[in-house]
């Protein structure tokens, strides 16, 4: 993608939000409803190519794309209740006989920049409430599944077409990372909505400094394990939570904190429970743990496995890397300060660490510059309200594992983890600017 390529893109940007910020909410509506069904007749295909591009298991490639058909009904939930809310005025001492709203507006053209780990449904968090909102969008998906993304784009193109709206409403940019800088930097662009890396998202920051930037960035989810709690039934939650998918998940659970007196008791179940998760061919509807992104990835991840070890850490499990596909591998003895504990591992690899207390668990949990999801397991409801005070992140799991999400409801990280929420009405304020409107009595 050239220079001119994205000089037209935001061009055809600015004029199709011309024509659809004017929209009625009822248009958007109906509009994201005839998505939702063209979304419909292509699930199976499009679950199918998520796997052949991603290496997502089948079965986790399914629920994805089901995720994405409720994330759309969820924004068409929030069309019809979002944009408009009363302020008594009546009701405040002199503003006798004045009325007021206070009303949402579109910014303007979105730039939607998308990862490769939850193609579908990442990508619907941002797209639909964009439209959603009266916005015209720019979507550049991750490079490593562009089938997925164009069939994804082509869906809403049947439906665009099928209900009149403007052309280039939706518009499929290529993955040039130069001019998707330079497509972000224009000013016709008014929102970037990012999802990825803590280091690109950082680089944005920079280089969009006064423009409205979204981000939803890495994390390095913490657990916390009181003790008493059933040991078989946590560990099988945080095993699924630790590496289906291949632990390329931001909310993933990375670090485990295991109270001293429990030891003994989890750390066997936790084991025994990832290493029933079936391995391999991503293609067989019983894989959990199907291949990294690309080969390059799990050679990186194994060299560092090659290197905690070295430094002094205790495999507790680990497989042989065949390609892309790096079973799960779990470590103990390892420093805060090791990568495995302080960056995102996005990898089928968790650390175990022991605590003395609940409160220290909860203190280590949370010294991360990270912040997006963090967890803990207890039976004492003193513990549970302590951690929801204490645990420093945007989304607090208690008695669940970080990985648990719906996506009517706000997600989002704090720290280097992002700002703001997603998840369809709160995806939506980001998309839009708030304008308090006053009518006084007639004169």
């Amino acid at each position: 993608m050239g220079a001119k390529d994205w000089e037209g893109l935001a061009g055809n940007a600015r004029r199709a939000f011309g024509a659809w910020e004017p929209s009625s909410r009822l248009a958007r509506r109906q509009l994201l409803e005839a998505w939702l069904e063209q979304v419909v007749l292509v699930r199976e295909e499009l679950a199918h190519t998520i796997t052949r591009e991603t290496g997502k298991p089948i079965t986790l490639a399914r629920t994805e794309v089901g995720r994405a058909e409720t994330t759309l009904k969820v924004t068409l939930e929030a069309v019809a209740a979002f944009g408009e809310e009363t302020v008594p005025y009546d009701l405040m001492p002199g503003a006798e006989g004045c009325r007021a709203v206070l009303r949402r507006f579109p910014l303007g053209p979105v730039l939607a920049i998308t990862p490769f780990n939850f193609p579908v449904n990442l990508a619907m968090h941002k797209l639909a409430p964009a439209l959603g909102s009266g916005c015209s969008v720019v979507w550049k998906p991750c490079p490593q599944a562009p089938q997925t993304s164009r069939l994804l784009w082509e869906s809403f193109e049947a439906a665009r077409i099928l209900m009149t709206a403007p052309v280039h409403l939706l518009q499929l940019a290529g993955s040039d990372p130069v001019a998707a800088e330079a497509l972000a930097k224009d000013p016709r662009i008014a929102v970037v909505s990012f999802t990825g890396s803590e280091r690109v998202g950082r680089h944005l920051e920079q280089v969009l400094a006064g423009k409205r930037l979204l981000l939803e960035l890495g994390g390095n989810g913490a657990v916390v394990v009181d003790e008493g709690v059933d040991a078989v039934a946590v560990a099988r939650q945080l095993a699924a939570a630790a590496v289906a998918g291949a632990g390329q998940n931001c909310s993933k659970a990375q670090r485990i904190y295991v109270h001293r007196q429990f030891w003994n008791t989890f750390v066997p179940a936790f084991v025994e429970a990832v290493k029933d998760l079936p391995v391999g061919d991503p293609t067989n509807p019983a894989t959990v743990v199907g291949p990294l992104i690309d080969q390059a990835t799990a050679c990186r991840v194994d060299e560092e496995l090659d290197r905690a070890v070295a430094a002094g850490a205790t495999v507790l499990l680990r497989g042989k890397r065949e390609g892309a596909l790096l079973p799960p591998a779990i470590l103990t003895g390892l420093s805060e300060e090791d990568p495995f504990q302080c960056e995102e591992a996005f990898s089928p690899v968790t650390v175990l660490t022991t605590v003395d207390s609940f409160e220290e668990g909860l203190a280590r949990a949370s010294a991360t510059r990270f912040g997006l999801r963090a967890s803990a397991y207890s039976r004492d409801q003193r513990n549970l309200r302590l951690a929801a005070s204490r645990l420093r992140a945007g989304g607090v799991l208690l008695n669940l594992p970080p990985t648990f999400r719906l996506d009517a409801a706000p997600f989002g990280g704090v720290r280097a983890s992002g700002n703001g929420f997603e998840g369809p009405r709160w995806a939506m304020e980001g998309f839009t600017e708030s304008r308090l409107i006053v009518e006084g009595p007639a004169l």
